[in-house]
């Protein structure tokens, strides 16, 4: 009985120690290698718009969620688990938005409509 007590002791920390170090291996800027090359060259300009708009309405929400979550206690962690992963997918979704909407010479910008949305 004592030494089963004794190894969750020892296995709780080392289990959220390791859940906070998988958050951290999701930085910013590996935003675009979590979305597929490509996704949306099938895409026209008001499709890609459409899309941005959707996305940037996602963003806007996890963002929020974030900072409510961040403010309280074990905020990072709930951060780490429930949303950073999705958030960068959105965001990279978002770059490559932007990357085809250029290759297609669409006239307005996927990052004009999204800053707009999110503002």
């Amino acid at each position: 009985m004592i030494a089963s007590a004794r190894r969750r002791l020892v296995c709780v920390p080392l289990a959220a120690a390791a859940v906070l170090l998988a958050g951290c291996g999701l930085s910013d800027d590996k935003a675009l290698t979590m979305v597929n090359r490509g996704k949306y060259s099938l895409f026209n300009c008001d499709q890609l718009k459409s899309q941005a708009v959707q996305l940037s309405v996602r963003e806007r929400e996890l963002r929020e969620a974030m900072a409510r979550s961040a403010s309280g206690p074990g905020g990072e962690l709930v951060n780490a688990i429930a949303y950073r992963s999705e958030y960068l997918t959105v965001k990279g979704e978002i770059e490559e938005l932007e990357i085809t909407a250029n290759a297609k010479n669409c006239r307005q910008s996927v990052r004009a409509i999204s800053d707009g949305v999110i503002r």
